[in-house]
């Protein structure tokens, strides 16, 4: 039988989350398994039904019981939330789409984001398929935000070959590190060692850092490769 990607959704607004709820289950792949309104429920969550994939939204209450009170702070527990349970793939749904927000949460671990003004029926269910795979998936108007947000410097630059193979990563968004390599004409492992030094030139942890980093750098042309 194949896999079902299992769900959790939290969102403080019951109509938003009502209708993303609706929309995943549309898709046979995905089954929700638990739906929460506050920070506190994440952890809660994740603890009870070890989820495939966590669909979070960001300005919410830290607390079910305290609607009015403390907001929610998304880093911090994000932070714990993908440290305690590896095997949770996070997903931001936000009308926050400030480009350093975007930028932190990529950093921790956050595999992907999309703002709630995104076409939901066009995107939702390939976000979380792709993010299940172990790829990232940032929706054509988050790369919009983090395209039109002033350029930042490299401080080191990319040799050619390590272009080489971010163009090909940034091209091919879906593409494994098998089909990477494949396309790219190297091993898997020459692969990794180009993919390691670019992190290092680039200061990044992650892939889903090393993506928007780059496109804030505009190292690449985004908007002709990616979308």
């Amino acid at each position: 039988m194949e896999h079902v990607i299992r769900v959790v959704v939290i969102d403080d607004h019951y109509v938003s989350r009502k209708g993303i709820v609706s929309l995943l289950e549309t898709n046979p792949h995905i089954t929700v398994v638990a739906e929460g309104n506050a920070g506190n429920h994440i952890l809660e969550l994740l603890g009870t039904h070890q989820p495939d994939v966590l669909l979070t939204d960001l300005q919410m209450p830290a607390r079910a019981e305290d609607p009015k009170g403390t907001l929610f702070e998304p880093v911090s527990t994000l932070k714990r939330a993908i440290e305690n349970y590896k095997s949770t793939s996070v997903i931001i749904i936000s009308q926050e789409h400030d480009v350093q927000t975007i930028q932190s949460l990529a950093e921790i671990g956050v595999k992907g984001y999309l703002l709630k003004t995104d076409d939901f029926a066009q995107t939702l269910g390939h976000a979380v398929e792709m993010i299940h795979m172990g790829l990232q998936y940032f929706s054509p108007e988050v790369q919009e935000v983090i395209y039109a947000a002033p350029k930042i410097k490299p401080t080191r630059a990319l040799t050619d070959q390590q272009m080489n193979v971010l163009r090909a990563i940034m091209r091919s968004p879906e593409a494994t590190r098998e089909m990477l390599a494949e396309s790219l004409h190297i091993s898997k492992s020459t692969l990794q060692k180009h993919i390691t030094a670019i992190f290092e030139a680039l200061d990044v942890p992650n892939m889903e850092a090393c993506i928007i980093k780059a496109m804030r750098m505009r190292l690449v042309d985004v908007k002709s490769i990616i979308g």
